[in-house]
């Protein structure tokens, strides 16, 4: 969740763990972790979230794995500084590796260098969703996602013409 005040351009990144035990709205407000709101359609996990927070989601944005690949491309990558696995650090030999956006395993197996790296599109998705490599699981992944939803932004906000943000 992001709230972005347009007079000081400052922007707040919130993340919802996906196994956050909420009531359900749309489900008879039924508990459940919140990642299942989505089986009942993005109009029921915006409403679950603003009951949940309190809040009205004015605009939102669904993007696919192949869309995430899609956007880090059309910026010619993004910087981010990709941490070291703390769980299997030698299974991959210290790289973090996770399936590629077509979920494919073995020679599709996308591996990353722990450090700062300028990771393209299939990198960027697979450190995002990297969760079973580290202690902290999916609150290490959803770190890994906000460094790469902030590199996006960083990127886009220092275009130096309109012709390059096009």
């Amino acid at each position: 969740l992001m709230s972005f005040n347009p007079k000081t351009l400052d922007a707040i990144l919130l993340s919802i763990p996906r196994d956050t035990y909420v009531p359900i709205a749309c489900n008879i407000k039924n508990y459940a972790k919140i990642n299942s709101s989505a089986a009942y359609g993005t109009s029921c996990v915006i409403s679950t979230i603003n009951n949940l927070l309190g809040i009205n989601i004015d605009y939102y944005v669904k993007i696919n794995f192949k869309g995430v690949v899609d956007l880090v491309e059309a910026v010619d990558g993004i910087d981010v500084f990709v941490e070291a696995p703390t769980y299997t650090p030698n299974k991959y030999k210290g790289k973090v590796c996770e399936q590629n956006s077509d979920r494919q395993w073995g020679d599709k197996l996308v591996c990353i260098n722990p450090g700062l790296q300028v990771l393209n599109g299939e990198q960027a998705l697979a450190y995002a969703r990297c969760r079973h490599m580290y202690i902290g699981s999916d609150l290490d992944r959803v770190r890994h996602q906000q460094q790469v939803v902030e590199a996006l932004a960083n990127k886009v906000l220092h275009f130096n013409s309109i012709k390059e943000f096009q």
